[in-house]
């Protein structure tokens, strides 16, 4: 447990940091990146899904988590699990978030002025 602990700290406290980890169940994944989220003061954010989860949820919970990001400076753990990846479109939103800092159709100019 505290080599992972190790390696969550590592990967989260360098510049956008990001980490997929995959394994069995039960081996306390989600309990080191909760220890290093709250050890490094950094906000946790997972989707809550619900039995009518969608796309639209989806992308508001996305919104969410990076306007606490960016608009209150914040540093924040999103924190997805695969029970939480209801449709396949899910990966492919937080892929292009990784790779190019946005989701599609979400974060335009035009979607970021009322922001300001």
């Amino acid at each position: 447990m505290f080599t992972t602990i190790a390696s969550v700290e590592r990967v989260l406290t360098s510049s956008r940091g990001s980490l997929l980890m995959a394994g069995r169940s039960g081996v306390g994944r989600r309990t080191a990146v909760s220890i290093v989220a709250h050890q490094q003061r950094m906000v946790t954010f997972s989707p809550k899904v619900s039995r009518n989860y969608g796309m639209k949820q989806f992308k508001q919970d996305l919104k969410l988590a990076i306007q606490e990001a960016g608009l209150k400076a914040e540093q924040v753990v999103l924190l997805i699990e695969d029970h939480q990846l209801l449709e396949g479109f899910f990966l492919e939103y937080l892929n292009c978030l990784l790779s190019c800092g946005e989701i599609p159709g979400r974060n335009g100019h035009s979607a970021l002025i009322p922001l300001l």
